[in-house]
């Protein structure tokens, strides 16, 4: 399948600086057509049809957005992955105003970017599928695979109440139980709306389940989901933004709901991918959950926006005390790291507490990283990933004051769930990360030593792509997948003797 790419692209202008410091003038009443000849023609075009310095300049073609706010925006601020300066030193805010009112704004629906999967299945095709149920050989043990449930529709996460009840997460908005191993034929009644694009590339939908640490006393469990607003955007589609809220199981029923994070309803946007979505809980029970850029990559390290940050918060919503922007008015006091892009994975690894998360990188770049506190990774200025026409989206792999990832693949995997091992049924992988990779459709193992991945193992490949791994309380390896809409049970069948 060839590989899709969003069409929308940025305002760049890289020679109005040139033109200005040859001594061309600024209009001095706010006419937006000659201020656009004077300060941006020599990069987009005199009649906005883009040149070799910039892209084409319409209502399709901008990356970040559309409306009029977004593009006096991007001329005030800039955008320097793609090479433009900012103008809000150089330029009146007036001009600013004048230039976007000459542009045209945003109109009919723009080409959507590839899921990551998608675009990952283009690079790497999928393996043959192993026998399901059946024995998987790896290095240390024969692993049997079982289906543990199935009958499901893109199940995009699960999580044990107790050893014998677990709940599953359907994205198309179905949240499911499965009670000594039998799915419970009716969903759970009274979850909230959740957004789900027709699209046949759409990521909007219900996506993660975590459990309180104290659920045993208090009944908490949160939910992560794309939450619409009754408004539109210019597109004419539903304004949408990640979502949690916490509930308590009353028989079938979601009853007790709280809102635990909802951004300003400012920051909702039209797009329907990159919502992240994933959360976990850290040793003191804060609660951890990812956001992605939404879309709009140039939001991602901007600690005043929501996209693009994993969010540290109190169970109960509220920012948690230490966050690294607090009492900063440009910021958000739940931002715990920023400069991310789709993180679709997060899990504490059990030895030392620290936060690891997995992120969809774009052609290439997938990343395994050290989430830390303040921690800035870079997206879009730094990736190892390219634009998926394969052109350079930017030429740094390294910067000042950027995390590196401790681990990347290149080619993509669509790498997604993330846990580490902790039972007894695999003591051989007591402490290694399990992670998923969407495209070849694969179940793989890291064996970490401190910062660094020593050795990547591909376990078992499935029918379906896997979307999470889970450890149960007995100890098995659980994966969920779509189509079939499935889950997994890997036990070890057999040690191998080395």
């Amino acid at each position: 399948m060839p590989v899709a790419r969003t069409r929308t692209l940025a305002l760049v202008a890289v020679a109005p600086l040139l033109a200005l410091a040859a001594g061309t003038s600024i209009a001095a009443s706010p006419d937006g057509s000659a201020l656009y000849q004077r300060n941006c023609a020599s990069c987009h075009g005199a009649d906005r049809q883009g040149t070799g310095l910039g892209p084409a300049l319409s209502a399709r073609t901008y990356r970040y957005g559309g409306t009029r706010g977004d593009i006096e925006r991007a001329i005030h601020i800039g955008v320097p992955s793609q090479g433009m300066p900012a103008f809000g030193g150089i330029l009146a805010a007036e001009e600013i105003t004048a230039i976007a009112a000459y542009l045209p704004a945003r109109e009919g629906q723009a080409e959507p970017e590839p899921d990551e999967d998608e675009q990952a299945a283009a690079e790497e095709p999928p393996r043959e599928f192993d026998a399901v149920p059946g024995v998987v050989d790896t290095l240390d043990y024969a692993v049997r695979v079982e289906v543990f449930a199935d009958g499901l529709e893109t199940v995009w996460a699960m999580a044990f109440l107790d050893a014998d009840t677990v709940l599953v997460s359907e994205r198309p908005g179905r949240l499911r139980i499965v009670r000594d191993g039998v799915l419970q034929p009716q969903p759970v009644a009274g979850i909230p709306p959740v957004y789900v694009h027709s699209h046949r590339w759409n990521q909007a939908g219900l996506f993660d389940i975590a459990v309180d640490p104290e659920y045993g006393s208090n009944g908490w469990i949160y939910l992560s989901y794309s939450h619409p607003l009754d408004t539109t955007g210019p597109e004419g589609g539903p304004l949408a933004m990640t979502r949690v809220v916490r509930g308590r199981l009353r028989g079938n029923d979601w009853v007790d709901q709280q809102v635990v994070y909802e951004a300003d309803h400012d920051h909702y946007g039209e797009p329907f991918w990159h919502f992240g979505g994933r959360m976990a809980f850290d040793r003191e029970g804060r609660l951890h959950f990812s956001v992605g850029d939404r879309g709009v990559q140039e939001l991602s390290r901007e600690p005043g926006r929501p996209s693009g940050k994993i969010h540290r918060m109190l169970p109960d919503g509220t920012p948690a005390p230490g966050n690294p922007f607090q009492g900063r008015e440009d910021a958000l006091a739940s931002v715990y790291s920023l400069g991310h892009r789709n993180p679709q994975g997060m899990a504490f690894e059990p030895a030392t507490g620290r936060l690891w998360a997995t992120e969809h990188g774009p052609r290439g770049g997938d990343e395994l990283n050290i989430v830390r506190r303040g921690g800035d990774y870079g997206w879009p200025v730094v990736t190892h990933g390219i634009n998926y026409d394969g052109t350079v989206l930017t030429p740094h792999q390294r910067a000042d004051g950027v995390e590196q990832p401790a681990w990347y693949w290149r080619p993509s995997i669509g790498v997604s769930g993330l846990a580490f091992y902790a039972g007894n049924q695999f003591p051989l992988w007591q402490g290694k990360a399990l992670v998923t990779a969407l495209s070849p459709r694969q179940l793989r193992l890291l064996t970490i030593d401190g910062d660094r991945v020593q050795h990547e193992e591909i376990l078992v490949t499935t029918q379906g792509r896997p979307y999470e791994p889970v450890v149960g309380p007995d100890g098995a390896i659980y994966l969920v997948t779509d189509n079939p809409g499935q889950i997994l049970r890997l036990t070890a069948q057999e040690e191998r003797r080395q």
